[in-house]
C-alpha cells in the first residue's frame, strides 16, 4: 500500500489515505502498443499510396525501392517482436 495526500472537502483539509497501485497489465500494454504502431504504419502506407498510381513520375528503380519499403511496412505486424520493432527506412524521395 502507498500513501497519498487528498483533499477532504468535509474537513476542509488534506488527509493521508492508503491507495493500492495496480500492477501493470503487460498484455493490455502490448495490445495498446500494437494499436498505436499499426496506426502509425497505416499512416506511412497512406502517405506513400501515390507511388502505386499509373502516372507516378518515379524511375523504375525508385518504384522498386518504394514498393519494397511499402511491403516492409505491410509485413511489420508479422514480426515476432511486434509492436516493439523499428519502422523500415523511408526512401528519401518519398
Amino acid at each position: 500500500m502507498a500513501k497519498q495526500q487528498v483533499y477532504d472537502g468535509t474537513l476542509n483539509k488534506y488527509i493521508e489515505i492508503d491507495v493500492s497501485i495496480p500492477e501493470e497489465d503487460t498484455e493490455l500494454t502490448k495490445t495498446n502498443d500494437s494499436i498505436v504502431k499499426r496506426g502509425m504504419r497505416n499512416d506511412l502506407l497512406k502517405d506513400s499510396d501515390w507511388v502505386a498510381l499509373a502516372d507516378c513520375q518515379l524511375t523504375d528503380s525508385q518504384k522498386t525501392e518504394a514498393n519494397a519499403y511499402r511491403q516492409s511496412l505491410r509485413d511489420l505486424p508479422s514480426h515476432t517482436d511486434f509492436p516493439y520493432v523499428d519502422f523500415p527506412n523511408k526512401p528519401s524521395f518519398l
